[in-house]
């Protein structure tokens, strides 16, 4: 089976693991061995709402700055986005759908004008662009701005590359390059450097690894012949450095930041190709990592999202994947590990690519919202305090 990632999983090869997996463990341990108990299920379904055709992408945020979070849905098959606006009880006004240039992969949420509302920035595979479109009190104008870029667009960061205040995006491509493009402060942008990635990267994220004050990029980059996470230390002007290679070979295609250690430096989550894992890095603090962490995410696990969805502090992951059919939920310890085996939730109709978290219903849990790719649904899942 195929994903937007142009990678292809076996699900007889994973039928084969699974039974010669069960053979061992019954040799081993005899007839009455049983696996660990997965962590309580924190989460319900709680609604379905349909949106675009081929939902390949969620991002939630108050685009209307109501106090209430909002959804939208990126449709790569019918080049559409869907905007819910959220009500604050786990339920949604009706869709609103906005065309886009061809074929909407990926978004990032930032601020390109100055007003208060958050804005939002949407690729065009197909066109060779991106747009964005502006937040108001109605959730996102229609009017919007659109942005040539070379062949194949992927991934969109965002971040204030030059230091003038205003911010700028860094987009890929699908043939090993990088793009800067330097923002004017009402949602255009110049043309900046441009930049060799080796590999492909769908997806990126910016801050300052090494606490120069100014801002890098990571990125997870993998093709056929050579993968690793790339980082591309900032020279403050907008331009970057030869970039530094960890995770060599991982296979990585989703990354995330997040401060999973509370020592203040924001840390590196990447989902892999390779054996349905998942790879933390733990951030030095001077542009450099620790070797990476394994932990295990679930069948052909792609994108995800880090929150607290049980009732501790520590920091947890929910990954959407895509071969299973389900999204999981891996709990960490509170040494910091992870919990196998991991929580799993079905989602109907399968093909599961997109996910994101917020508290959509106003209790001060955070909540998933996740999406079938086959059905062309969101289905939400509010969090539950548990008994002790």
């Amino acid at each position: 089976m195929n994903n937007l990632f142009g990678l292809r999983f076996s699900s007889s090869e994973l039928c084969i693991k699974s039974i010669c997996a069960g053979v061992v463990m019954s040799l081993l341990f005899g007839c009455d061995f049983e696996l660990p108990t997965p962590p309580p299920a924190t989460l319900y379904k709680y609604n379905v709402i349909p949106v675009g055709i081929g939902p390949t992408f969620l991002v939630a945020e108050d685009f209307n700055q109501d106090g209430f979070q909002d959804i939208v849905s990126a449709n790569a098959k019918n080049s559409t986005i869907t905007l819910l606006l959220g009500k604050g009880d786990g339920t949604f006004a009706s869709n609103i759908d906005i065309a886009m240039p061809a074929e909407p992969t990926t978004m990032a949420v930032g601020h390109f004008n100055n007003d208060t509302y958050p804005d939002l920035a949407v690729n065009s595979r197909g066109e060779n662009s991106f747009t964005v479109l502006f937040g108001s009190p109605k959730g996102l104008r229609i009017k919007h701005t659109h942005t040539k870029t070379g062949k194949v667009p992927l991934g969109i960061i965002l971040a204030d590359y030059n230091q003038d205040g205003i911010e700028d995006a860094a987009v890929t491509l699908t043939f090993d390059k990088m793009e800067i493009f330097i923002g004017t402060g009402n949602g255009n942008f110049k043309s900046g450097e441009r930049y060799i990635t080796g590999s492909r990267a769908f997806s990126g994220v910016s801050d300052d690894f090494n606490g120069d004050g100014k801002m890098d990029i990571a990125l997870a980059a993998s093709s056929s012949t050579a993968s690793a996470v790339k980082i591309f230390l900032g020279n403050g002007d907008g331009t970057f450095a030869r970039p530094l290679s960890i995770a060599k070979d991982k296979m990585p295609l989703a990354i995330a930041l997040h401060d999973m250690n509370a020592d203040g430096r924001m840390d590196l989550i990447y989902s892999s190709a390779k054996g349905d894992n998942m790879f933390m890095s733990y951030s030095r603090g001077d542009g450099t990592f620790e070797d990476e962490i394994a932990f295990s995410g679930g069948g052909g696990p792609l994108n995800f999202t880090i929150g607290n969805f049980n009732d501790d502090t520590l920091p947890d992951i929910a990954v959407a994947n895509s071969r299973a059919s389900s999204f999981s939920v891996v709990i960490r310890r509170p040494n910091g590990s992870f919990i196998y085996p991991t929580r799993d939730y079905v989602v109907d109709g399968g093909t599961v690519l997109a996910i994101t978290d917020a508290d959509f219903n106003g209790d001060g849990l955070t909540d998933i919202a996740v999406a079938s790719n086959f059905k062309n649904i969101v289905e939400i899942y509010l969090q539950r305090r548990l008994l002790k």
